[in-house]
């Protein structure tokens, strides 16, 4: 039986006052209140969750789509009409009911905050809720001052839509601003824009990185997806033409990535490497390898989003998507270690946690089917390490050689890129095909056992 969509993380040094409390408190019950609405979505029995009927083919909605854009929606649910026909439901009405209340403590907490700007944002919030305005909300979130205290709520990411990559699941979360931390990932963040490499493709590249914001986060609470896939970071609005237009904003949880890190990112290295090989890199080490794999993985994506990828890979988008803005980060920090803003034992730090996060996604894909994009992804970039050499298995993962990784991290950052830009969706089969198995993981499975 599966538990309620509700994560609660432990509250330690906010440093804010009653007021701020008070307003924190509210904004914990909203999120909490999203969790009812994403049950109804959720289904990991279909790859169309509960957005499509269970009987619909995809040639049966595309076709459907041709005469009713509504159909493919991020915000509506696919049902059948009397007549047997596919129709779409907005979201606002079908949720109507639990949205209402949601919009209402929103509207308390607005009233509670002595912030104006968070008031209005919080009031626009309400208001997409119930209407499906949501990019009047977005635009003024992502326009707005940066506040200690943030909330992200609504239909947001696609994941569950293993189907066609279209359909927005509910979730939420509320959480604190690390401003010590926050300084820190933005000096990498910098440098990396520093030095980006501007290349010509066929494809038509979103530039919004004067426009990019970033925080790191205490987190408070996840509810919905979020609670679900108990993500690290997220970076918001999803469509490429707001993030040219307006920018980002790139939220990295540090309360879920401890989380991950204590419970799947550190016993896996301990499981999987060769006991010699462990002793060099310390759990302090490793940790700030894990969040900075985070950093680097928002930080590529925000070089490389192009307009139209996803019309281009269609539901194969994430699986690309996700690797490549990893991959790409990690190639990045070449530049940092000839700029003595890394060492190379900090590189390889990252590349070590890169491996067990791997596994991690995997073992989350097992029971929650809306990471399966990442751990395919990283399939793909671990089969490529054990092809090139750079990894070798016999009952676990030997001494990396790290040269030959970050060789073949740069080949495969380029061939992603080159999906990316201007790729097929046959061309991103054909890649998932040749290198996306997870005979990689199940080699290694009887040594991660107990592991959730």
């Amino acid at each position: 039986m599966r538990t309620d969509p509700i994560v609660i993380f432990p509250a330690k040094n906010l440093n804010l006052n009653p007021a701020e409390k008070k307003v924190v408190d509210k904004l914990t019950e909203v999120a909490k209140a999203i969790a009812p609405i994403y049950e109804q979505q959720e289904n990991s029995l279909y790859p169309g969750a509960n957005f499509y009927p269970h009987d619909a083919t995809k040639e049966e909605i595309l076709t459907e789509a041709k005469h009713n854009s509504q159909i493919l929606s991020p915000y509506t649910v696919v049902q059948r009409g009397d007549n047997g026909k596919l129709i779409a439901v907005p979201y606002h009405i079908i949720y109507k009911d639990h949205l209402e209340k949601i919009a209402h403590l929103l509207k308390e907490a607005a009233h509670l905050t002595n912030n104006k700007d968070f008031a209005q944002r919080l009031e626009l919030q309400a208001n997409a809720l119930l209407e499906g305005t949501y990019e009047v909300s977005d635009i003024y979130w992502i326009t707005m001052k940066p506040y200690k205290i943030d909330i992200a709520i609504g239909p947001i990411d696609r994941l569950d839509d293993r189907l066609l990559f279209k359909k927005a699941s509910y979730e939420a979360w509320v959480g604190i601003i690390d401003e010590e931390k926050t300084e820190k990932a933005k000096i990498i963040q910098h440098s990396i824009y520093d030095v980006r490499r501007k290349i010509f493709t066929l494809s038509q590249k979103a530039d919004f990185l004067d426009k990019t914001k970033l925080r790191v986060d205490k987190t408070l609470i996840f509810s919905g997806l979020f609670a679900r896939g108990m993500f690290t970071s997220n970076s918001l609005p999803v469509d490429p033409e707001l993030m040219e237009k307006y920018g980002i904003e790139i939220t990295f949880f540090d309360s879920s990535l401890d989380v991950k890190f204590n419970n799947q990112h550190f016993p896996i290295f301990q499981r999987i490497f060769e006991k010699k090989f462990q002793r060099d890199y310390s759990k302090e080490l490793l940790r700030e390898g894990s969040f900075r794999n985070v950093l680097l993985h928002e930080i590529g994506h925000s070089l490389l989003r192009y307009k139209d990828s996803e019309r281009r890979l269609k539901e194969l988008f994430p699986v690309i998507d996700e690797l490549s803005a990893t991959i790409y980060g990690i190639k990045s920090c070449g530049s940092l270690v000839l700029k003595g803003i890394m060492t190379e034992k900090e590189l390889e730090a990252i590349m070590i946690m890169f491996i067990c996060r791997a596994f991690t996604w995997w073992i989350d894909s097992q029971t929650q089917k809306s990471v399966e994009a990442f751990a395919t992804g990283h399939a793909i970039a671990l089969n490529h390490f054990l092809a090139n050499g750079a990894l070798k298995e016999s009952k676990g993962i030997s001494w990396p050689n790290f040269s030959k990784m970050f060789l073949g991290i740069e080949e495969l950052s380029d061939a992603l890129e080159a999906l990316i830009s201007m790729g097929s969706h046959d061309d991103a089969q054909q890649v998932i095909d040749k290198y996306g198995s997870f005979v990689v993981y199940n080699k290694l499975a009887p040594r991660l056992k107990g592991l959730t």
